[in-house]
């Protein structure tokens, strides 16, 4: 939906991002992959975890503190495909940026490589960090956990993170193979993009404290009930949602040395707030079979994918990331279509950190 947007350039964008981030204390190189990361994010139509939240989450958690603009990474562990990362509460794009690099570098020399990163902060959309593997012929993988804002199925309060994870996988004339997802039953940035819209969501998002349906957005109360679990209700397979949930939640925070985003509200700072532990892998495929042997199979499980029937009004099959490439190509040629809430956030940061609004 782009009625009463404005379409403003992709890389004037990163331009006025990285200028803000600078302005806040953030070194240029970080500022940069930041911004990149954050734009690359609304080219690809995923609007919950853009530049909207540039004023919003980050620059005001770099003033508070809750972000180390200037963090010092540290790694810890000798193991020539694993490692365990401490983020210094840097900025998760950073943070994030830096660990999926180590993981390449890993998968480069010996086939694989997973990072698991602790005390790091929130790091956007987890696709931005598995797709850096694509150039290089690898399937690139990365996860997060969240603060608990999803029920556990037959619960009434919030148990696990929405812990979005995501796999790119490269294919040869095709598009990219990209899952990323929420293992809840849909992503919380989803429930801001209704508030700033002004919609309802649908029955079956989220549930009261009585478990009862909740469609206003701004009735939502945190801590008291919560979104559901990929699949919804048990009888509907909520308990796989919730599964994968824990998955997560065991592969960034248990397997790093931090927790569980069930144990942050009561042991972190500010409940949580802008926590967040990842996990990141790279599979280098040349390990197992010769790339363009894989590609040639991958082209060829999407073709038959995109052939399948489909029902009237329908344009194709779409495979994960088809979607959102269109859009892509879209916005890189007409512009990322801003709401004007967005933009007066924008507009309020230039102010404070002042610099020139020059979108």
């Amino acid at each position: 939906m782009t009625a009463g947007r404005t379409r403003v350039d992709a890389k004037r964008l990163i331009n006025f991002s990285t200028k803000a981030l600078q302005k806040l204390g953030v070194p240029e190189e970080d500022a940069q992959i930041t911004a990149r990361l954050l734009v690359a994010t609304d080219l690809r139509g995923v609007e919950s975890h853009g530049v909207a939240h540039l004023n919003r989450f980050y620059a005001r958690w770099i003033r508070s503190g809750v972000i180390n603009a200037t963090p010092k990474p540290k790694i810890f562990s000798q193991a020539p495909s694993t490692a365990t990362m401490d983020g210094d509460r840097g900025l998760g794009f950073v943070i994030g940026h830096r660990a999926m690099m180590e993981a390449m570098q890993r998968a480069e020399k010996t086939g694989a490589g997973f990072i698991a990163v602790r005390n790091s902060t929130h790091f956007g959309a987890a696709a931005g960090y598995a797709m850096m593997a694509l150039e290089h012929d690898m399937i690139g993988i990365a996860m997060t956990n969240t603060i608990a804002g999803v029920i556990a199925p037959e619960s009434t309060k919030p148990a696990v993170g929405t812990n979005p994870l995501a796999v790119a996988v490269p294919a040869g004339k095709k598009t990219p193979f990209v899952l990323d997802m929420a293992t809840s039953v849909v992503a919380g940035g989803k429930l801001e993009i209704a508030r700033r819209e002004g919609t309802s969501i649908p029955e079956g998002w989220v549930v009261d404290k009585e478990g009862g349906p909740v469609t206003d957005p701004k009735k939502r109360v945190r801590g008291e009930g919560g979104l559901l679990p990929l699949g919804g209700t048990p009888k509907l397979g909520g308990y796989k949602g919730f599964g994968l949930g824990v998955l997560v939640d065991i592969l960034t925070g248990v397997l790093s040395g931090s927790s569980a985003g069930i144990i942050w509200v009561n042991t972190r700072e500010n409940g949580g707030l802008g926590s967040g532990d990842h996990f990141f892998g790279a599979l280098r495929i040349d390990s197992f079979l010769p790339v363009e042997n894989f590609k040639k199979s991958m082209d060829e499980m999407i073709d038959a994918f995109e052939a399948l029937p489909t029902l009237p009004g329908v344009k194709k099959i779409y495979v994960a990331g088809g979607p959102e490439a269109e859009i892509e190509k879209d916005r890189k040629a007409n512009g990322i279509p801003l709401n004007p809430k967005v933009i007066q956030d924008l507009q309020d940061l230039a102010r404070e950190v002042g610099i020139e609004y020059d979108l």
